[in-house]
């Protein structure tokens, strides 16, 4: 059986990423669009959802290949997909390891080798897996020169980033077990999504803003330092998100059919968006960078772009996997 909510979150969280990373590119966009140093703003959504929901399909489908696979050759399947991704994730970067690799590419490609030792075992090994691999993070981030360097020249977390970013994908892991022992979902599943996402998103928004009581001192809440306020946060805001597709699709039976389109092709649309964006600066007038609406059209066109080509790969039954 094919679940709907998982295509139908999977290909919003592609299409809000095509979307954000458009808007990124004009300073006149919606600040809710665009990235910034410091805080929260839907942009600084999309790439955490993603990455969780890479996490909720890699139990799934860890699960789902253990049962005909070998150890040997099930090893050898996971780590040589996350390898790949890494190495697409350096393609997409275009080798620039300062700044430009550490986009969402390499950092699913290295969470999920991170995680792998622990992937085939209990929701609390994964989770305790998670949180240390943050802890050691947010240590390394606070207590030596990395915090500095980091804010000052790179994004996402830079090349230690995957250490904070393991974490959103083994709490979708950790979702997906529970969804495994019960698919029906209502109400023992639907309730430790929603109760764990509210658990985690007021963790970390006290760890971003604790309260007097307290004797600790507050921890930046950034996506370009990934902080442990902004990796607590924005993981239990993606199993509440869940919580609501699972809603919307499954018990409404709403289905909005352009993400499912666009959630079954989600390597190639990550490509052909960053292809399409830099053909958008070369062609694009420079008047036009500061029209209120001209990074709407622009990625209104994009999007349309690439569901066309995810449109035309869907009925040739084209998925382009790793």
């Amino acid at each position: 059986m094919r679940w709907k909510f998982i295509d139908q979150f999977r290909g919003f969280a592609i299409l809000s990423m095509i979307f954000v990373n458009v808007c990124n590119e004009f300073d006149t966009s919606f600040s809710w669009f665009r990235h910034h140093t410091y805080g929260a703003t839907f942009a600084d959504f999309v790439a955490p959802a993603f990455i969780f929901i890479v996490g909720f399909s890699y139990r799934l489908s860890y699960t789902k290949n253990a049962q005909h696979l070998k150890k040997s050759e099930l090893h050898k399947k996971i780590i040589k997909r996350y390898v790949i991704i890494t190495f697409l994730g350096f393609i997409y970067g275009h080798f620039d390891f300062y700044v430009s690799v550490w986009d969402a590419l390499t950092d699913i490609g290295i969470a999920g080798l991170l995680i792998y030792p622990f992937i085939g075992t209990s929701s609390t090994f994964i989770l305790s897996a998670g949180f240390l691999y943050l802890l050691i993070y947010q240590l390394l981030f606070s207590l030596t020169h990395y915090g500095n360097w980091l804010m000052a020249n790179s994004i996402d977390g830079g090349p230690l980033g995957p250490l904070s970013w393991v974490f959103i994908l083994a709490w979708g892991s950790v979702c997906a077990i529970h969804f495994e022992k019960n698919k029906n979902v209502f109400p023992k599943t639907f309730s430790y999504w929603l109760l764990g996402g509210i658990i985690l998103t007021l963790f970390g928004w006290i760890l971003a803003h604790p309260i007097s009581i307290l004797p600790m001192s507050s921890l930046p809440f950034t996506q370009k330092g990934m902080t442990a306020s902004y990796s607590l946060f924005f993981a239990g805001l993606c199993s509440i998100s869940l919580c609501a597709f699972y809603l919307i699709n499954e018990k409404i039976n709403i289905i909005v059919k352009p993400f499912t389109t666009m959630g079954k092709n989600p390597l190639v649309l990550y490509f052909l968006q960053a292809i399409l964006i830099v053909i958008l600066r070369l062609i694009l007038p420079e008047y036009l960078y500061n029209y209120s609406m001209t990074p709407y059209i622009a990625s209104i066109g994009i999007l349309l772009l690439c569901f066309i080509v995810a449109k035309m790969l869907e009925i040739k039954s084209i998925y382009v996997k790793v």
